[in-house]
């Protein structure tokens, strides 16, 4: 083993470190937060936390249109959402009791299909334009506003005085979010150039980092929370995580600069709305979720690979 492969090792080892120190602090304060302001832990988590853990994704969706790589887009959108909804989804299962109140699931479940049959549409042309990128943000605006308001998921605020203010929680937050997100991307960083020292073929390297990679923030936090008993926490990020691909992940980028993608977008995006819904079938069989459930999660996860890289 050379000594660059030694450097990127250790340096992944770092960004991974650096992103799981920052868990803690981060599902203090959104916890904080949600007991202040009456908000329920799974719209936290769906909202604030998962903006913060899909910064990766965002990001690249503007890097990608500005450099011309509508393909690189999609396959990094929808293969977030598919791996979030599936393999991460499966993980915390398998590290504690998931529980899935089956009205929330129904609707939260429902929304995001939609979203993703309305992408495979937009799609269908093999241009993302700056309006298709507008309408799949405006998607994620009223998708969240239907699950909060169909969920119920405002409730009353808390009575006993804070400790802290809430400029200081929502500081933290921040500053969690940050170490979450940054110790994430210095990792992919890192596994990247680690690969391509050990020779590790291209397609290979590209189907880990671009499900994988950029799925760490979310395993993190998710895999953290639900150790901790923040289940709904845990299941509102994976959700708005999963939303926010296939809608804000999707469209930011060509909504400022509108781009061309490949023909197998559309069958991509329709393959994931199918993984989305059998998602929601198995969640909604039964109210708790354990290794029985994680291992039919991952074996959705194989298979809609399987279809989508055949």
């Amino acid at each position: 083993m050379s000594f660059a492969t030694v450097v990127w090792l250790a340096v992944f080892l770092a960004g991974l470190g650096v992103a799981l120190l920052s868990t803690r602090q981060t599902l203090d304060s959104a916890t904080s937060l949600a007991h202040r302001f009456g908000l329920s832990p799974f719209l936290i988590g769906m909202t604030i936390v998962a903006l913060g853990t899909d910064l990766p994704e965002i990001a690249n969706s503007i890097a990608a249109s500005a450099s011309d790589h509508g393909d690189l887009i999609v396959g990094n959108s929808i293969g977030s959402t598919v791996t979030q909804m599936t393999l991460i989804l499966g993980i915390v299962c398998f590290l504690g009791v998931v529980k899935a109140e089956r009205r929330l699931v129904t609707i939260a479940g429902a929304v995001m299909v939609v979203a993703l049959l309305l992408g495979a549409f937009l799609l269908s042309d093999e241009f993302l334009s700056r309006a298709d990128g507008l309408v799949l943000i405006g998607t994620w605006l009223v998708g969240t506003i239907i699950i909060q308001r169909r969920g119920h998921l405002i409730t009353a605020r808390q009575e006993e005085i804070p400790t802290t203010s809430v400029w200081a929680e929502v500081r933290d937050l921040i500053v969690g979010l940050s170490g979450v997100g940054l110790g994430s991307v210095v990792a992919v960083w890192a596994f990247v150039n680690f690969s391509d020292e050990l020779g590790v073929p291209e397609y290979a390297t590209s189907f880990l980092i671009l499900a994988l990679g950029t799925s760490l923030p979310e395993l993190f936090i998710d895999g953290t929370a639900i150790r901790r008993g923040d289940r709904a926490l845990a299941l509102g990020d994976i959700f708005g995580s999963s939303f926010i691909d296939s809608t804000v992940a999707l469209g930011i980028g060509p909504a400022l600069f509108p781009v061309a993608v490949g023909s197998e977008a559309t069958f991509g995006n329709l393959i994931a709305a199918g993984s989305v819904a059998a998602v929601v079938f198995l969640l909604m069989s039964r109210e708790n979720h354990r290794k029985m459930s994680g291992a039919v999660l991952v074996v959705i996860y194989l298979a809609t690979y399987v279809l989508v890289l055949r």
